[in-house]
């Protein structure tokens, strides 16, 4: 989910289209289709005069994740993973992107992937800034209309 000052502007939420053979590899994933997101919005923003001066964040909550998206030697456990997956790679390099940690308790997007609790749910609901309305389609219940 990318969000521009409070309002949220872009979101996904899909089955990745290959496999991937560890926790690490599906977050690197998830972070490379995240940075072509964060191009295509630099783009946008571009286009309606608005320049991205300083790299965009990307929160993380694998650890292991960053630190592969950070290094640039490719070592033999990460040849498997598809090239263009590498992407991300490019875009920290070039100062456009940062990933930073944030503890699982506060990755908000996972509202969109698991299962929460009602107490995590409305937590990461007022992070989004999405709001609670209750909303009765009959009106009030109560009988407006007194008999004496």
């Amino acid at each position: 989910m990318f969000s521009f000052g409070s309002g949220a502007v872009s979101w996904s939420s899909k089955k990745q289209p290959t496999i991937a053979l560890s926790s690490i590899e599906a977050e690197y994933k998830g972070a490379a289709i995240a940075a072509c997101e964060v191009v295509w919005l630099q783009k946008l923003l571009s286009d309606l005069g608005q320049l991205v001066d300083a790299p965009v964040v990307i929160y993380c909550d694998n650890i292991s994740n960053i630190l592969l998206a950070n290094n640039l030697v490719y070592h033999a456990r990460t040849k498997h993973i598809e090239v263009h997956y590498h992407f991300i790679r490019e875009k920290i390099l070039a100062k456009e992107i940062d990933l930073i940690h944030v503890s699982t308790e506060d990755q908000v997007a996972d509202i969109f992937t698991k299962a929460l609790s009602t107490d995590k749910f409305r937590k990461f609901r007022k992070m989004l800034g999405v709001l609670e309305v209750d909303l009765s389609l009959r009106g009030s219940v109560e009988n407006s209309s007194s008999t004496s």
